[in-house]
């Protein structure tokens, strides 16, 4: 008897907590610049590129984190595995310093993922990116799916299972 309670709990705390995330998701979305596709973005090594040059074959995650986020530290190495698997990543550093400097915290914590430095916080204001970790998923160059806070990589594959299974 005890165990089908515990049961019951369990499931109707995992549906609330679940019910919740998607609630804050929903109030914290960002929006996509509409200059986005005509903007140029610089990674670390000075290349410059745009959105719509990334491959569409696959979902691409845009991910605005910070050197100094605590959550971030929980996120990155699930966001470097999908960026291991073939999955496009864009990373925006979001205020965490020189180039240099983020480019030392992705090499001493061997991330591989093409990152962007915004060290005023200019390109995550034009994406109304208030929170981090933030991760945009693009889906044919249209967002599909914002998360905020933490998130694992079992959330992840399953939030871009779902953007490639409804797409």
């Amino acid at each position: 008897m005890k165990f089908t309670a515990l049961l019951k709990n369990s499931v109707s705390l995992l549906f609330t907590f679940i019910i919740v995330s998607h609630l804050l998701d929903v109030i914290r979305q960002p929006e996509i610049p509409p200059e986005i596709n005509a903007t140029a973005l610089y990674d670390l090594q000075g290349n410059g590129f745009f959105l719509p040059q990334i491959p569409q074959d696959k979902p691409t995650l845009i991910y605005f984190w910070g050197t100094w986020c605590g959550y971030c530290r929980y996120t990155s190495p699930a966001i470097n595995d999908l960026a291991k698997e073939g999955y496009p990543v864009v990373s925006i550093a979001l205020r965490s310093g020189t180039e240099k400097e983020v480019g030392d915290y992705l090499t001493q914590h061997n991330y591989r993922f093409t990152t962007v430095n915004d060290p005023q916080g200019t390109i995550a204001q034009k994406w109304q990116v208030n929170v981090t970790p933030t991760i945009i998923i693009l889906n044919k160059g249209k967002m599909s799916l914002a998360t905020t806070g933490w998130t694992s990589y079992w959330g992840l594959k399953v939030r871009l299972f779902f953007t490639e299974f409804l797409s």
